[in-house]
């Protein structure tokens, strides 16, 4: 009866075309996908948000790594409750209110003292969402100081360590290794991180130090898509990479300004920018990197790496998988973050502002 039923589903095209039983799986034969990377690729089921992003029927079940988000007591630990968690299954994913991350937020902005927003100037030319609509490049002054600050200097040198095809495996070297390690180092003395730490450890989404978890959160290499391993959270957040033939994340402003320099990046206009006082910007754009699209991006202007990994990883443990609310200088916004499973670990998938 059951092959029966099959064969008659999908000969009316139906098989694989809903979600239910199939959260985090990655079938390339269905015809809609029900896994955190449908989103980037506009591949997911009609039904992905209503039965893989809720806790409907799910309340108490085991922990899954390869879900989406969780539905059990242990998510506000790991900080992947689905978002209707405490609703669904009166338990609490973190206790965490939009309230509390406004504060944190705005707190975590306060503390930013390595933005070099006031020393760059940028030319957003053409206002539009597709088309060459900018002749020039976004970034048309940039300083040597604004490059040479205590943390933005190592962003640098880890940056240039990433192979942007996600088809190609990534070998880290002892060298490179080293180079993350004093990028975490110094971007873990800075008041925005310990701001960051200590709330996550009173919100009990964090146990142990932050240093560790953002350490495997961003930097374990993973495969995308049953592909080699080739990626990371972070390459793919403040580098970029190129997947089926467009641009796949790319949302930091430092990597942006070097690959324009280095004649591999053109800018095409924008569609909206958030002003975050003199220390920053948020801009909404598209662009062409390596002849590849990115037909909408997003990404700060001037702040620092520690200020755009603290804002994202707070909100990847405290609201993955969804917008979460964010405040800087009295300006209200939010951040998309979304989550990986990889051997075990829940990892991040991709994070960026959301104006």
């Amino acid at each position: 009866m059951r092959v029966a039923f099959l064969l008659l589903l999908t000969a009316l095209g139906a098989y694989g075309q809903t979600c239910s039983g199939r959260c985090g799986e990655n079938d390339p034969n269905n015809s809609c996908q029900c896994n955190t990377d449908c989103t980037s690729f506009g591949d997911c089921c009609s039904d992905y948000t209503d039965i893989c992003m809720s806790c409907a029927d799910r309340c108490g079940e085991a922990y899954v790594y390869s879900k989406p988000c969780q539905c059990n007591p242990d998510c506000g630990t790991h900080g992947n409750c689905c978002s209707d968690y405490d609703d669904q299954c009166g338990g609490s994913g973190g206790g965490v209110t939009d309230e509390e991350l406004w504060a944190l937020t705005e707190d975590i902005f306060a503390a930013e003292v390595n933005a070099v927003g006031d020393q760059l100037t940028i030319d957003v030319q053409g206002e539009g969402t597709s088309g060459d609509l900018a002749s020039g490049p976004l970034f048309t002054s940039v300083p040597a100081s604004a490059l040479n600050g205590p943390t933005i200097s190592l962003l640098r040198q880890v940056q240039d360590n990433y192979i942007p095809q996600v088809t190609t495996p990534e070998v880290q070297t002892a060298a490179e290794i080293a180079e993350q390690d004093a990028l975490l180092d110094a971007m873990m003395s800075t008041q925005v991180m310990k701001i960051a730490e200590s709330f996550l450890l009173d919100k009990s989404l964090l146990t142990g130090s932050l240093r560790d978890k953002l350490d495997e959160i961003w930097f374990t290499l993973y495969t995308r898509s049953g592909g080699p391993v080739g990626s990371s959270g972070f390459e793919h957040s403040f580098v970029g990479e190129l997947k089926n033939g467009e641009v796949s994340g790319f949302h930091n402003w430092v990597n942006f300004y070097k690959e324009e320099q280095d004649g591999n990046l053109n800018y095409e206009g924008w569609s909206k920018v958030i002003n975050l006082g003199t220390k920053a910007k948020i801009i909404m754009d598209h662009f062409e990197w390596l002849s590849e699209p990115k037909t909408i991006g997003s990404m700060f202007i001037g702040t620092s790496p520690e200020l755009e990994l603290a804002t994202y990883t707070v909100c990847f443990l405290a609201r993955p998988d969804s917008l979460c609310p964010v405040q800087m200088d009295n300006q209200q916004f939010h951040v998309q973050t979304w989550t990986l499973a990889y051997d075990g670990k829940v990892l991040v998938g991709s994070a960026y502002p959301d104006i």
